[in-house]
């Protein structure tokens, strides 16, 4: 019993490591997106809706909150700002209690400002990382995210 109880224990110790690796990871690029989109007032927060906006050309804030996981408070707020500096507007939808938004023209033009920044962060960190290399991260990544999905229902 006490093996196992200690061969547990490691496992958790090393996943957590990786874990916390990855957590690392991922605060290092939204710091790193925010230093470089910041030169042209948009932050990560607004970027991630502005991507989501120029792909799907419209959206309610509940599917922007379901797609990139957060309460739907902190997409209004994010909303809000973008707004303010005439980014996204509101459009006219099926339902009327929803509220619907889409980019402007200045909105679609801090998609590819901010496209280029993005793509240029995304490309120096997967320097020197074969496509096989980073296929097999994606996947296994991709696993990982829809397992801890699967857990919440």
């Amino acid at each position: 019993m006490t093996s196992q109880l200690l061969e547990r224990k490691d496992f958790y110790k090393m996943n957590d490591l990786k874990f916390h690796d990855y957590l690392q990871l991922a605060r290092l690029l939204v710091n790193k997106m925010n230093e470089q989109l910041t030169k042209n007032e948009l932050y990560h927060s607004q970027w991630l809706i502005i991507n989501y906006l120029y792909n799907y050309d419209s959206a309610t804030l509940v599917e922007i909150a379901n797609y990139l996981h957060v309460e739907k408070s902190a997409i209004t707020r994010t909303v809000n700002r973008l707004e303010e500096h005439k980014l996204v507007l509101p459009v006219s939808g099926k339902d009327k209690r929803e509220r619907r938004i889409a980019l402007t023209e200045k909105g679609k033009e801090s998609y590819i400002l901010g496209r280029n920044i993005v793509d240029e962060i995304e490309l120096n960190a997967l320097k020197n990382i074969s496509s096989t290399e980073q296929e097999q991260f994606f996947t296994t990544l991709n696993k990982i995210k829809n397992n801890v999905h699967q857990q919440g229902r």
